[in-house]
């Protein structure tokens, strides 16, 4: 471990010796939930979140909030819940990471890492065996899949929200909890298309290509991007993607007519 890097949990009693982490908070969630493709709210909303969080975890057995620091440097933070139900109502234990935050300065120096080994290691000294999480969808999902976490294959409300999973203790509960969760997996869901998230928009742009190909259109590298933005700004439009076995498959956008379009090898599972 590096040196000079100590962990403190956030409680009602030494909240005060961490001021400027409810603005930290606040700026965090806020980019977040754009990163999601939602329109969040105001920094005073964030602030009495970070409260309750900060409350839960002094009240709770299994609610954490953690801070790592270099000497009184904060380079980031986490919450966590060693027994949740906030993912998926099946009837065995896991624990989630809500939040997860390495300041823009302090990345790619191994931090981020660290604090995910040391709730690892909290999991496990609670008998949490499985973690899930919902990854930033712009940058977080190639973190943690080097964290060995994969995608359940369930979207969770709007937008890009997948559900990441990971077995940190292997036992005979690992297989009934993947079980249990392949129930509630769709073979194919509808997701809105973020402007925000740039691999989503690339991976789409392929198939938008294909679309042009078939009807004899000139694509645009901007295509995508500016539809996902139009959607975004007018109620009355729309840019969604087919979601099938991992990979955008085919789309639908409604503006003064609606296109639907799926690639030919998946039409018949999709259509």
């Amino acid at each position: 471990m590096k040196k000079d890097i100590t962990f403190t949990s956030i409680t009602a009693e030494n909240i005060n010796q961490f001021r400027n982490l409810r603005k930290i908070f606040a700026k965090y969630k806020i980019k977040t939930l754009r990163n999601h493709g939602e329109a969040p709210g105001s920094r005073k909303m964030f602030y009495k979140l970070f409260d309750d969080i900060v409350s839960r975890a002094s009240d709770s057995d299994s609610d954490y909030f953690l801070v790592i620091q270099s000497g009184k440097e904060i380079i980031g933070f986490t919450s966590i819940s060693t027994s949740s139900k906030d993912f998926f109502d099946i009837p065995y234990k896991y624990g989630s990471v809500n939040d997860f935050y390495i300041s823009p300065k302090q990345r790619r120096k191994s931090y981020g890492r660290i604090l995910n080994g040391h709730i690892e290691n909290i999991f496990k000294d609670n008998g949490t065996g499985t973690v899930m999480l919902f990854p930033d969808a712009v940058y977080g999902i190639p973190f943690w899949k080097a964290m060995g976490y994969n995608d359940t294959g369930f979207h969770h409300g709007w937008g890009h929200y997948f559900v990441y999973i990971k077995h940190l203790i292997k036992n005979e509960h690992s297989a009934q909890i993947d079980n249990a969760i392949s129930e509630f997996v769709k073979p194919v869901d509808l997701i809105s298309i973020n402007p925000y998230n740039k691999p989503q928009i690339k991976e789409l742009y392929v198939v938008w290509k294909e679309y042009c190909k078939e009807t004899n259109r000139k694509p645009h590298r901007n295509d995508i991007k500016n539809m996902a933005w139009n959607a975004r700004k007018n109620k009355d439009i729309s840019l969604n993607s087919f979601y099938y076995q991992g990979k955008i498959a085919g789309f639908t956008y409604k503006a003064d007519n609606e296109i639907k379009y799926v690639l030919p090898e998946n039409r018949e599972d999709i259509l």
